[in-house]
């Protein structure tokens, strides 16, 4: 009878490489990568195809949570007479939904803020144009539609990323000549806002390089 040997009789020794869990570290990787400036000293703006593609946190409360990884946030219809003050706490914020609410001002330390990109405050109990939304430097959609606007403050001329300027259904009367200052606009909405044909030419000279909606115009003072 043949011998076999312990040799003979112990299974070959297989390497398992551990594929799976290296396939879900390389996905984790690629997919925190976008985000990876925020372990920095100093929060920068989102590149904006980024910005399109981020979660939309819908509670301030879940936000609060986890304040660094919130980029864009959404509080509208939510009844709010004042913006929370624990939105300063999110020092990533880019994007900002506070439509459909009861505020009728914006608090000082607003311009804390400093990486909003998008800002909307449609439907809302605006009279007087809070100016510190012109220290919104990197705004670029500012929606203000639906308010009670009476005119726009010279100092909006300064938000020299400012693409697109939402301001349907005001009651919009003043709109100074720094405005012309808005070289970045590209898009602005006046409709529902009634206008003097000389009210629009003057308007359009404003912005040369922006498609402007307006409704039809008045016989205005005619």
């Amino acid at each position: 009878m043949p011998i076999t040997t312990a040799t003979q009789r112990r299974p070959p020794v297989v390497v398992r490489r551990p594929l799976r869990a290296h396939l879900v570290l390389r996905s984790l990787f690629l997919f925190l990568l976008p985000f990876s400036f925020t372990l920095s000293a100093e929060a920068q703006p989102l590149p904006q195809s980024t910005l399109d593609t981020v979660r939309t946190y819908r509670s301030l409360e879940r936000a609060l949570a986890e304040p660094m990884l919130v980029y864009r946030l959404d509080l509208s219809k939510q009844k709010l007479k004042a913006v929370p003050e624990e939105l300063r706490r999110l020092p990533n914020l880019n994007a900002l939904d506070l439509g459909r609410n009861k505020l009728k001002e914006l608090p000082a330390w607003f311009t804390d803020l400093a990486n909003l990109q998008e800002l909307t405050l449609s439907g809302n109990k605006l009279v007087d144009f809070p100016k510190v939304i012109c220290g919104l430097r990197h705004l670029k959609r500012l929606d203000m539609s639906r308010n009670a606007l009476t005119g726009l403050p010279a100092c909006l001329g300064r938000l020299q990323e400012l693409t697109s300027l939402d301001l349907w259904s005001n009651d919009l009367a003043t709109f100074p000549e720094e405005l012309d200052q808005l070289e970045a606009l590209r898009y602005v909405d006046l409709r529902v806002i009634q206008f003097s044909p000389k009210e629009m030419e003057r308007i359009a000279e404003l912005w040369p390089r922006a498609k402007i909606q307006f409704s039809a115009p008045c016989n205005c003072g005619m």
